[in-house]
């Protein structure tokens, strides 16, 4: 394993209330129900826009006119809203710590992944990161991961993409690269295991079991 690579929102934060409340703006803003929301959240993980798309075009509403409703919420002015899950502060510190390697592939836009990773203090934790700003197809395609491989020059086998949707796992199929699943974000276990991940975490105090053992059977 000699490199992590990790999603950001529902993996690494807890950014559900920041993206409800973005979600409950726009919803309010278009006249329709929160009871949207529910549909919504099941694409969570995906590029906002393509998440957008999948949520409101049955309910014929145009997919730019949702994104400017949800974009003008001010995400950069809510993201007290969002914090790292417990113990993942402690955990990414022990793996830096200990020589881990350590990269992101997320359907974040980069501007406000590198914001919010200064403001958790993890700025320089993660080489490289990989956002839509970089590729063409987003999450479940592969070319995140390919991304990373060319530009480490590392070997699918060497990889490992932890991550908390679908989305996440499917990619990381795609790419042949191993997974492992974390369900303290959008998805549970039933969801997570039929995408075949290596492993599941269901908290972090499981996932720092599970990575630290992968690393030993690496190292033997």
């Amino acid at each position: 394993m000699k490199l992590i690579i990790w999603d950001f929102d529902g993996t690494l934060a807890d950014s559900r209330p920041l993206i409800e409340a973005g979600m409950a703006h726009a919803l309010d803003a278009l006249g329709q129900p929160r009871s949207v929301m529910a549909e919504w959240l099941n694409y969570v993980g995906l590029p906002v826009e393509e998440g957008i798309r999948r949520t409101f075009s049955p309910l014929g509403l145009d997919g730019d006119t949702v994104l400017k409703a949800y974009r003008s919420f001010g995400h950069a002015d809510h993201e007290d809203l969002m914090k790292p899950f417990d113990g993942v502060d402690d955990l990414l510190r022990e793996l830096r710590g200990r020589g881990q390697a350590m990269a992101i592939a997320t359907s974040k836009r980069r501007a406000p992944l590198l914001r919010q990773l200064e403001g958790f203090g993890w700025t320089g934790f993660f080489d490289p990161i990989v956002t839509p700003d970089e590729v063409v197809n987003g999450k479940p395609h592969p070319e995140s991961l390919e991304l990373i491989q060319k530009l480490t020059g590392l070997r699918p086998e060497d990889l490992l993409m932890v991550g908390d949707t679908p989305f996440d796992l499917d990619m990381a199929k795609a790419a042949g690269v191993p997974s492992l699943a974390v369900g303290h974000g959008f998805y549970r276990e039933p969801q997570l295991a039929a995408c075949g991940p290596r492993a599941y975490a269901p908290d972090t105090a499981a996932l720092r079991d599970i990575l630290l053992s992968f690393s030993q059977a690496a190292c033997g």
